[in-house]
């Protein structure tokens, strides 16, 4: 009976060495990770980092991801090369991103729309929200409502009026259905009961050819895109399509639903944002690393000076972190449910 008590207690003292061993060896595992990220994140970038966006050279988005990579090889010291795949509305882009590893070598350079609206409209292959981690969203840009220097219409609520007392007899030009210049107008339908004959193009360039020609009454357009023919005197700008104050570069055009509110309009319209992200799963240090070198190159005088002469807006960012996925989340749910009321969501 002593010899079993006494070989019950040594197995007891093994098991228990045994065990501060494994737990030591598992601490140690733990400790190594931790050390291997912030390893990780002070050598980071050893190469070069690609940013992937999914629109055609040239576009606002392809340009400021090159003007704002750029900016930012300065600050990381390693190259930052802006590939483009475009097709399907970022997805493409997308596509490849998700799939690739999440060491902050790949990243995605787009607008939140494959996140908020373009899930809602198309079959894709992977949840732009859950499988990204969202980095940065660096600016926002806005869309003027625009009418021919020689129109009828002299502010927007003369023009709302008419589409009021004359439904489905204003043109209105928008670059897409499902764009952000259909979107904000057609939930302005919904709100307030007017009527416009939505007049879908491909490209802002033939929407402004159509209206210099007397083919179309108004449109939605980007302001970079028609602010030179609005101070050349050829378009009058009647308006802004977002937000719910007016911009401070235009302090004197009324934003959409300030002035469509008389009509019933409440809800406000989201600003379109430029964003980077990357795969699902980058390390934590690498995110706040890259947060810190692309905010840095956004205060930096090239972008700025870009930013100025394109009106991407700044006033309040960036956004980062949770405040970001909260945004993107949030725009998925309202714009969703906008979506379904208009009928457009995906068969």
């Amino acid at each position: 009976m002593m010899r079993k008590r006494r070989e019950d207690g040594k197995m007891g003292k093994d098991v228990y060495a045994l065990s501060k061993k494994v737990l030591a060896c598992l601490l140690g595992i733990v400790f190594m990770m931790g050390f291997t990220n912030i390893a990780f994140s002070q050598d980071y970038p050893t190469k070069a980092i690609t940013v992937v966006v999914g629109m055609e050279a040239g576009g606002i988005v392809d340009v400021a991801s090159r003007i704002l990579s750029e900016e930012t090889k300065k600050v990381i010291g390693q190259d930052i090369i802006v590939e483009n795949r475009p097709g399907a509305s970022h997805m493409i882009a997308g596509s490849h991103v998700v799939s690739s590893k999440p060491d902050g070598y790949t990243l995605w350079g787009s607008t939140d729309a494959p996140f908020v609206r373009m899930p809602h409209m198309m079959k894709l292959k992977f949840d732009p929200i859950a499988e990204t981690t969202p980095i940065i969203f660096y600016g926002v840009f806005t869309h003027f409502i625009v009418v021919p220097a020689e129109s009828p219409f002299k502010n927007l609520k003369g023009m709302l009026t008419f589409a009021k007392e004359n439904p489905g007899k204003l043109t209105f030009g928008i670059p897409g259905i499902g764009m952000v210049p259909h979107m904000a107008v057609a939930g302005m339908e919904l709100e307030t009961g007017l009527k416009v004959s939505h007049v879908p193009f491909a490209g802002e360039p033939k929407i402004i050819a159509a209206l210099l020609g007397g083919h179309l009454m108004a449109a939605g357009i980007a302001i970079e895109s028609s602010i030179a023919q609005v101070k050349a005197g050829k378009l009058r700008a009647l308006g802004v399509l977002q937000g719910e104050e007016r911009l401070s570069a235009f302090p004197d055009i009324p934003t959409l639903k300030e002035v469509a509110k008389e009509f019933g309009m409440k809800t406000n319209v989201i600003y379109p944002g430029l964003m980077m992200s990357g795969p699902k799963g980058l390390p934590e240090p690498i995110v706040k690393k890259l947060v810190t070198v692309f905010d840095t190159a956004r205060k930096s005088a090239g972008f700025q000076k870009y930013a100025k002469e394109t009106y991407i807006f700044q006033d309040k960012m960036p956004m980062t972190g949770e405040a970001l996925r909260n945004h993107l989340n949030r725009g998925y749910k309202e714009t969703g449910e906008l979506i379904e009321k208009l009928g457009i969501q995906k068969k």
